[in-house]
């Protein structure tokens, strides 16, 4: 009877201990690892232009596992632990909406093996560029001429101004004397007839800042027509603040399987929605 008890005593602090060593590894690995990311650094050089950028998500991979599309800043929670790959994807405003997030193509991204550790978090701003093999073509309003020509409706054109600029000595801006009742300028440029199709991404980068509302789109012809044919693919609303957009062609361009001649434009209406209205561009970029 006492060996009996012994046994069952002995058992029963086997249990206790075994039962408190699974609890704390439990409780270890419900600890969290952390984290960070604070913002993108976008590196450009000479043939890529302005590094200003809108990049308002982290898409992040642990072990190319999605944990989540983070709104920057972001403080985000992981149970792995140890060495782990980290990929983390930048993510923009697909055509300036809220609820349209996607990665941006045209971006590289972070991709560096990280020791996590729980209880304590781990800060990463990437570094990132674009990608190579890709075409950049941008006006930046600093050279002696313009890119842009006023099309035979449009009443006044784009100028350089270098009273305010939003970065280098010049922006550009169209402003309406009260006499002008419509603006529209556009390209005559040939490397945009080898846009891609396909879907294959084409975007619009752009800084902007406007008192009034102003639209973007295409001109296109397949060869056979005798002017080109125009269509209209976004209105930018007012914004008193310099603002940076990412705007996509790639559904329009493919849609348009026959035309082989593409150009850009911007117009707006003297439409009363601004006593003198006035719109400031800055790296207007295309691309694909």
């Amino acid at each position: 009877m006492r060996l009996f008890r012994k046994l069952t005593l002995l058992a029963l602090i086997g249990f206790t201990i075994a039962s408190t060593r699974c609890t704390k590894v439990n409780n270890e690995q419900s600890i969290p690892s952390y984290i960070e990311v604070e913002q993108f650094v976008l590196s450009t050089n000479s043939t890529e232009g302005t590094n200003s950028h809108n990049i308002v998500d982290a898409w992040i991979f642990v072990d190319d596992q999605l944990m989540g599309v983070f709104e920057l800043p972001a403080r985000v929670p992981t149970l792995r632990t140890g060495v782990q790959n980290i990929k983390i994807f930048p993510g923009i405003k697909n055509n300036g909406q809220s609820d349209n997030r996607v990665r941006y193509p045209f971006y590289t991204y972070y991709d560096s093996s990280i020791d996590l550790v729980p209880d304590s978090t781990v800060i990463i701003n990437p570094e990132i560029g674009y990608i190579s093999d890709i075409d950049i073509w941008e006006e930046n309003f600093e050279d002696g001429g313009i890119a842009f020509s006023k099309t035979i409706v449009s009443d006044t054109n784009f100028v350089q101004d270098s009273s305010n600029p939003f970065e280098g000595s010049k922006s550009g801006i169209v402003r309406f004397a009260s006499s002008d009742l419509f603006f529209e300028s556009r390209t005559n440029e040939p490397l945009f007839n080898d846009f891609p199709k396909l879907g294959l991404p084409i975007y619009l980068e752009l800084n902007y800042r406007s008192n009034t509302s102003f639209v973007f789109g295409l001109f296109n012809n397949d060869g056979s027509l005798p002017a080109d044919a125009q269509i209209s693919l976004f209105t930018f609303n007012p914004k008193p603040d310099w603002n940076k957009t990412y705007i996509k062609l790639s559904d329009a361009v493919s849609s348009l399987s026959t035309a082989n001649q593409f150009d850009i434009y911007f117009s707006a209406l003297n439409n009363g929605e601004a006593a003198t209205p006035k719109i400031e561009f800055d790296n207007i970029k295309i691309v694909f």
